[in-house]
């Protein structure tokens, strides 16, 4: 008997649910309120940001870009070791040794 009122509540629920999602009027809304959370979460966020930065805090964003230059910069440095290797090796001397 259990088992039949929870099949009936289920069945209910998803004839509700599909009433409620052919229903224009309550799209209209839940997409209404969807933007509007997006939206309030895209100027929370910036306001976090502007908080971060008016006490010199780096963001993630900042920290990212951080990243990426010292990625950039061990990638230079890798190059140049290189070529001073082989530069040291063509002139006869032993190449510097990695600090």
């Amino acid at each position: 008997m259990l088992k039949k009122m929870i099949a009936t509540g289920e069945e209910q629920v998803g004839k509700f649910a599909s009433q409620l999602l052919n229903n224009d009027s309550f799209m209209a809304a839940l997409q209404k309120t969807v933007n509007a959370a997006v939206e309030a979460k895209g100027i929370a966020m910036r306001n976090v940001q502007l908080a971060l930065s008016s006490l010199n805090v780096p963001t993630a964003e900042d920290v990212k870009k951080l990243e990426g230059k010292i990625e950039d910069l061990e990638r230079v440095f890798e190059t140049l070791s290189v070529r001073i290797s082989d530069l040291a090796k063509k002139n006869g001397r032993e190449p510097p040794a990695d600090s």
